[in-house]
């Protein structure tokens, strides 16, 4: 399994806002605030948002460390998609 691992979530998000719609971005924080998780955890707005997605990834982190086969943490701070695609290739290949 691969994680690309965004170090900052509010800076992707801020930056993902840019090439996205405003729908887009209204219906992710409805989508992550507005439901029975975020109403029961006291999620609202962008900022509730950016809490749902700092938490999950933190879930996510510490699931990927109990999984009984190997996984990679990739750090994505810099946003190299190509490097990252590479380096997924160059570890592919070596259990091939």
């Amino acid at each position: 399994m691969f994680y690309l691992k965004q170090p900052n979530v509010r800076e992707t998000i801020e930056r993902v806002k840019t090439m996205r719609s405003q729908e887009w971005l209204d219906f992710a924080i409805w989508y992550h605030t507005g439901q029975d998780y975020g109403k029961n955890k006291g999620l609202y707005g962008y900022e509730g948002y950016i809490q749902f997605l700092e938490h999950r990834r933190e879930l996510e982190l510490q699931i990927i460390e109990q999984l009984p086969f190997q996984s990679f943490i990739m750090d994505n701070s810099d946003y190299a998609w190509e490097n990252q695609q590479q380096t997924v290739l160059n570890i592919m290949m070596k259990y091939l």
